[in-house]
This record gives C-alpha cells, sequence and structure tokens, in this order.
C-alpha cells in the first residue's frame, strides 16, 4: 500500500536541561504547519517526545516548563544506588503523559533507555509512557536506577544519545535530529551535580557523531551558555530551539519536498487541529 504523504521524524536527545530547547523547535514546526509523524526520545528528550505524542501543545508545555519550579521534583535520598529516588519526577511525568501506554497514541514513539548488566539499548515502544521516561532520564549516579524484571535500566544517553535510527525503524522517511549536546566551550561546572552532568554530556557528544551522521537534517540549538542544571533557564532554552529550527526551515522543506517527490506523494506541511493545552 502506498503511502499518502512523507513521514517525518524526530529524534530528540539527551541534554539535561538543555533539552528543553527541543519545545522551541517543535513550537516553529506546528506554528508552519509541518507535521511530525513519528518521535523518538532519549533523557530529556524522551520527556518532551512522550509529553508531545499524547497530544499536549507545545506552546502550553513552553509555558509549563518556564513556570516550574524544578527543585521541587528532586528527592534527595543519598543511598548507594543514587543521589535521587526520581519518585516526584515520575508523578509529574505520569501525570503530563496522561497515564498513557504507548498503544494508545496515534503517533508512533519510542523512548531509549540503557540496560546496564547487557550494555544494550532498551527501545520502549509498549506499556506505560511514563515508566519508559523515568528509565531513559535516569542519569548514573545522580537518580537511582530503574529494575525491570532482572534488568537494571538507566538513561539511554550512555548508548543513544540522539536516537536516529530508532525514529527511522518507526517508519520515517526523512530523519531530523536535534542535539542539545554538550559544547567544548561551556562554562565551568559549579558543584558535584553539575560535575555528573557535564562528564556523562562530554560522552554523549562522542557517542553522537556516528549516531547523527545517519540523519537527514541535524538541528543544534545553541545553548552553549547554558549548564545541564540550568533549568530556571528554560526561557532561553526554548527560544535558542525555536531560533535554530527557524533557521532550518528552508533546508526542512527542501528535504520533505525531494523525499516526496521520489516517493510520488504529498508533502508532510499541512494544518493540524489545534491540540488541547490540558492543565497537569
Amino acid at each position: 500500500m502506498e503511502k499518502k504523504s512523507v513521514g517525518l521524524g524526530l529524534a530528540l536527545g539527551g541534554g539535561a536541561a538543555r533539552g528543553m530547547a527541543h519545545l522551541g523547535v517543535l513550537r516553529v514546526l506546528e506554528r508552519e504547519g509541518i507535521n511530525v509523524d513519528y518521535l523518538a526520545g532519549t533523557s530529556m528528550g524522551a520527556v518532551v517526545a512522550a509529553v508531545y505524542a499524547v497530544g499536549t501543545d507545545p506552546n502550553y508545555i513552553a509555558r509549563l516548563a518556564e513556570k516550574l519550579r524544578w527543585e521541587t521534583l528532586v528527592d534527595i535520598r543519598f543511598n548507594k544506588m543514587g543521589l535521587i529516588s526520581g519518585d516526584k519526577i515520575e508523578r509529574v511525568i505520569q501525570v503530563l503523559t496522561k497515564n498513557r501506554n504507548f498503544e494508545e497514541l496515534q503517533m508512533p514513539l519510542a523512548i531509549i533507555a540503557a540496560d546496564l548488566g547487557s550494555g544494550e539499548p532498551v527501545i520502549f515502544r509498549s506499556g506505560p509512557i511514563y515508566s519508559a521516561v523515568r528509565a531513559s532520564i535516569a542519569i548514573p549516579g545522580v537518580f537511582e536506577p530503574v529494575k525491570c524484571g532482572d534488568r537494571m535500566l538507566v538513561d539511554g544517553g550512555i548508548i543513544n544519545n540522539v536516537p536516529v535510527k530508532p525514529v527511522r525503524d518507526l517508519g520515517a522517511d526523512v530523519v531530523i535530529a536535534v542535539d542539545v549536546s554538550h559544547d567544548q566551550g561551556s562554562s565551568e561546572p559549579r558543584n558535584f551535580v553539575e560535575v555528573l552532568f557535564k562528564a556523562f554530556e562530554v560522552m554523549g557528544a562522542y557517542i553522537n557523531k556516528a549516531q547523527l551522521e545517519s540523519a537527514d537534517l541535524v538541528i543544534a540549538p545553541n545553548t552553549d551558555k547554558i549548564g545541564p542544571a540550568g533549568f530556571y533557564r528554560a526561557a532561553e532554552c526554548i527560544a535558542a530551539g525555536e531560533q535554530a529550527a527557524e533557521e532550518a526551515l528552508p533546508r526542512i522543506r527542501e528535504l520533505l519536498a525531494k523525499k516526496a517527490e521520489e516517493m510520488g506523494c504529498q508533502k508532510t506541511e499541512r494544518q493540524k487541529p489545534a491540540r488541547q493545552e490540558r492543565e497537569a
């Protein structure tokens, strides 16, 4: 059966606070009437992908991110498995994803975590969305790992920080990777939590290089001056995402038009019905 339109997929990468730049990218695509048909996310990219996939307006998500007091989501335990238990943020994610399962979504979604035992990626495409996201954000040393059967899961960024292949495997014809990873010129960490974040980002940046080569387009918002724990600078991150997406619009339209011509079908550019702005 022939496709009626080009399927656009976004691979949203990890980057802690910088991942809020994904919201700016989604804002621009929505405003321009460019449909996103497939989503995959790792870490903060998983949070944004999941909340967007359940039908929430990116403008609402952005306003929430700007107003949210992130420190209220930190439940510190100082146990041997991690600094933060993650229970509070898991409950918030459960609300934001409307307690949905992957099977209930109209948009195919993949969430990436990593199995510490086998060293292999774990790609969630079924079951509760919130639990998959909780595993995907479990930065080793910061968040407690997530037990899933006999597996211990942590942040997927240690294996696949910008999940280009997973979103292409969902069926995307054109894949845009949004990379918010570490920049070598950014500021020095101010405390041990930022040291952990920073070390994780440095590792992810090197892993990204090979993965990004398989994307059709890479959007890299300029968040170099924002630390990985700078959640209070949400507005700046979102603005950086918007700017990067606006600059990429001609190339996005070119890619969609070219793929549409190759496939003999329509471009993925049409108006969507308004998304619900349901309060959490």
